[in-house]
């Protein structure tokens, strides 16, 4: 493999949206143990894909609400990750995903809006919070930013993307056509980039043909 290929292979489309902790680990995992791989950034709506599914999220089922919110605090503690719960949660993540996408979904924005909602814990939906961190990232007119159409249009092409991929869930990572849903499948997502040809063995390729029996 010549060396120009290489480089494109340490590479993945990772579909997220800021309101999910899941998403927050999953990005800590990939900076602090795969810095190498270029992250390609796409933020989505997640609420839209629930809806496309009919799903209902977490923050919808008290009890795993509860369950998510002492999981991601135990998880990120016991892996070493700075986490705060924001004030409110779930909060309205549609202007700060715009916002990610005004300051072109640079790597050090992305980051500083993580640290903003999941380390600081602030909401991000709040006014003079969005203010302050659009700021942050240079943006001093954050709502002409995140309202201008170009944005905007961008956020939906992004999540139409990712329905058209299959995609129902936060974070997915997408490698070539294979998607690889939630944080706990990161180390998956890692083996298949080194191995392309890991579903070509016998029992994965089994797998694709079991049928429904609810079907």
């Amino acid at each position: 493999m010549n060396n120009s290929a290489a480089e494109q292979s340490r590479e993945i489309d990772w579909y997220f949206d800021f309101i999910s902790p899941f998403v927050y680990l999953q990005h800590c995992r990939l900076t602090r143990e795969y810095p190498e791989i270029r992250i390609n950034f796409y933020p989505v709506i997640f609420g839209a894909l629930l809806q496309k599914y009919g799903h209902k999220g977490p923050a919808e089922i008290e009890s795993k609400r509860l369950m998510t919110l002492r999981y991601c605090h135990w998880y990120a503690k016991k892996h070493g990750f700075d986490f705060r719960f924001p004030d409110t949660h779930p909060f309205r993540p549609v202007s700060t995903l715009r916002l990610a996408l005004a300051a072109n979904c640079e790597p050090a924005a992305i980051r500083r809006i993580f640290e903003f909602i999941w380390v600081e814990g602030h909401d991000p939906s709040e006014e003079n919070n969005f203010t302050g961190l659009a700021g942050q990232l240079g943006i001093e007119d954050a709502r002409a930013a995140t309202q201008h159409p170009d944005v905007k249009s961008r956020l939906m092409e992004n999540t139409r993307r990712a329905i058209d991929l299959g995609a129902f869930g936060v974070p997915t990572i997408v490698i070539g056509d294979k998607l690889f849903w939630g944080e706990d499948v990161t180390g998956m997502a890692m083996e298949f980039l080194d191995n392309p040809a890991l579903f070509d063995a016998q029992e994965y390729q089994r797998l694709e043909s079991i049928p429904n029996g609810l079907a």
